[in-house]
């Protein structure tokens, strides 16, 4: 009778011991957490490291990564304005702000990565083909470059549009570095919704 009453206790400690190791999860340092019950958000991301408690069996923890995310396009010819090829490859960082928004709308760091191939990659698309190569290539705030470089813009430019020589001077033109500040920037407008 006593082994029977000894085994039956061990067994409720047992059961009582998986429950309780049930309702527990570990937030690392480098992880946001979004707790679903039943598949619907319950409460605000934990974004604290630690040991946290949730109902066992009924909630659920969902990992989000805190850390800088990296994200790589794939390489591409895209045609400048002038009609030069160049290759472009695009790359980035991104990081997880809101786990849960990014949770409800995208859901998986995979899905995020497609989304992102399209927002980033129309958007280095468009700001290539809207600029001419020499423009792409260059660095802003050159004096000895700003004087020649005028001359031959006013060639290109004549020659791939037609337009009269005094619309265009390398001083009104951006460089590499505002080409790629501004497609920073159109990329950022699109990217929060998600």
């Amino acid at each position: 009778m006593k082994n029977n009453m000894a085994k039956i206790i061990i067994g409720i400690l047992l059961l009582i011991g998986v429950v309780i190791f049930s309702g527990l999860y570990v937030v690392d340092e480098t992880e946001q957490v979004v707790i679903t019950q039943l598949g619907k958000p319950v409460g605000e991301p934990i974004k604290k490291a630690g040991i946290h408690l949730k109902m066992p069996f009924i909630q659920t923890a969902h990992y989000f990564e805190k850390r800088i995310l990296k994200w790589d396009g794939s390489p591409n010819q895209i045609p400048t304005k002038d009609k030069k090829y160049i290759w472009v490859d695009t790359t980035a960082r991104w990081r997880i702000k809101d786990p849960l928004l990014f949770m409800e709308r995208v859901g998986t760091i995979e899905t995020a990565q497609s989304r992102l191939d399209g927002i980033i990659d129309s958007v280095v698309r468009d700001h290539v083909s809207d600029n001419l190569l020499v423009q792409l290539v260059r660095s802003e705030g050159w004096k000895e470059q700003e004087e020649s470089l005028s001359t031959e813009l006013l060639t290109i430019e004549k020659t791939a549009t037609q337009k009269p020589p005094d619309e265009m001077t390398a001083k009104n033109l951006p460089g590499r570095e505002m080409i790629t500040r501004a497609m920073l920037a159109d990329a950022s407008k699109l990217v929060p919704k998600y």
